[in-house]
């Protein structure tokens, strides 16, 4: 299946989507329109948001959007800004950082405080949000490592690469892809950092834990990671204490991000990992491969291109253990980051390499991936194109 895709072509979709995305080449935050079987670009296609402008998290009941700059040509910065209906941005505020802030959560009473993961600077932050017109630093820890990991090159220091709240929305959980742990803190409203360290769970040795994902069936809560350096999967059963204290994380498998018994080609790297709405499916992306091609974007007749994949697995309830359900089109190379829209139906997919992003119809009911509806050129230049997209719902 994953070898030849070739019934992925263009459909129209019911409604319209507002659509944010970042790259790195052209510096800019993008809004993109999805509507009428088109994604177009919205009023001016360029938003300052630093250098690097890579993560976004939405507060949607506000309004607000959180860009990350990770500063690797300049100074690192968080930027706020108010989104209208349209999806049009009004800059709020800018708070200089630590260089390569990689990812972010919102925590706390109404969303009031930014949890931060550092990749280069080996660190940890959180920030008061409640007025997004004055971003502030709450607390910063930084870490060291004893000795280098199994993986020397990329494992000479701790590289946090992820911030997820828990489903209890009492803990916070970091990979950290150099000194592969997890480490996990806990949401203290009557802290002045809002969060504390309370333990880590260790991830497979040399696995570089990137992203981190939890679902929710019935009373059971699992934890999957996603692993740059390995290119697999780390299950986990999450069983919480009834004083509130440092939950248990029970490792169930570590399988390739093919599945039991897959393997990747050489030089490739997973990306990202999302849970569906449902709580029934996480997709992975994974960069290199190739493995998938799809009929050409630009119209042109018997023409075919080149895709990495999406993975989908199916997540047990009873036991959390995992059922590879499709390898399907990214929509081209360099998956970095992808998301799903709140129903489970869109999938919108950054193409790092290929300078493009794409929507990708969802079967809400099977996991399966369909056509692509749509898709837009964002960032100019070589390797350097959108590494992040996000629906505003």
């Amino acid at each position: 299946m994953h070898k030849k895709l070739l019934s992925f072509l263009l459909a129209a979709p019911a409604s319209a989507d507002i659509i944010f995305a970042t790259s790195y080449n052209d510096h800019a935050l993008t809004t993109l329109d999805f509507s009428g079987g088109k994604l177009t670009k919205v009023g001016s296609p360029k938003l300052d948001c630093g250098s690097e402008p890579t993560w976004l998290t939405l507060d949607s009941a506000n309004s607000v959007l959180y860009c990350l700059n990770e500063g690797w040509g300049g100074a690192s910065s968080i930027t706020s800004y108010k989104a209208s209906a349209n999806g049009s941005l009004t800059t709020l505020d800018v708070l200089p950082v630590l260089k390569s802030p990689v990812a972010s959560t919102l925590f706390g009473a109404n969303s009031s405080r930014l949890a931060v993961a550092f990749y280069d600077t080996s660190s940890f932050a959180t920030f008061s949000v409640a007025n997004p017109k004055d971003l502030a630093l709450l607390s910063q820890t930084n870490y060291t490592l004893a000795a280098p990991g199994p993986h020397p090159d990329r494992q000479e220091a701790p590289h946090l690469h992820d911030a997820v709240l828990d489903p209890s929305k009492k803990f916070i959980l970091v990979p950290d892809l150099g000194s592969d742990l997890l480490r996990v803190y806990k949401v203290d409203e009557s802290a002045a950092s809002g969060a504390s360290a309370v333990g880590v769970v260790k991830a497979v040795a040399g696995s570089g834990p990137r992203h981190a994902v939890f679902a929710t069936a019935g009373a059971k809560t699992y934890l999957y990671t996603v692993n740059e350096l390995s290119n697999t999967i780390t299950g986990y059963t999450v069983s919480y204490k009834a004083d509130g204290s440092f939950p248990e994380f029970t490792q169930i498998f570590d399988v390739s991000t093919h599945g039991p018994g897959g393997s990747v080609p050489a030089g490739t790297k997973s990306a990202e990992i999302q849970i569906s709405p449902d709580n029934k499916f996480i997709i992975v992306s994974s960069r290199g491969e190739k493995s998938v091609t799809i009929p050409a974007l630009d119209g042109s007749s018997n023409s075919t291109i080149a895709s990495d994949p999406l993975i989908s697995f199916s997540i047990d309830a009873a036991t959390g253990k995992l059922t590879l359900v499709q390898v399907g089109p990214a929509g081209g190379v360099n998956p970095r980051g992808f998301t799903l829209n709140k129903a489970g139906t869109l999938v919108v997919s950054a193409l790092q390499d290929d300078n493009r992003v794409v929507v990708i119809e969802r079967d809400v009911k099977t996991g399966m991936l369909g056509k692509i509806l749509g898709h837009a050129t964002v960032g100019m230049g070589d390797g350097n194109g959108p590494n992040y997209a996000l629906f505003y719902e």
